[in-house]
């Protein structure tokens, strides 16, 4: 089952496993929303993560 976790503007990051989806949020926050990458860690992420 595929993870996913839903970005406040509308970007949904997925991944195969909780590290992946991880991954590509975390390098959307970075790119799109500098001020959520450098105040949210990587330990909140996965909290976000829905299963679909």
């Amino acid at each position: 089952m595929a993870r996913v976790i839903r970005c406040e503007c509308g970007y949904v990051a997925r991944g195969d496993d909780d590290e992946a989806v991880v991954d590509t949020i975390r390098e959307h926050m970075r790119t799109d929303h500098r001020e959520l990458y450098d105040s949210v860690d990587r330990a909140d992420l996965y909290s976000w993560i829905q299963v679909e």
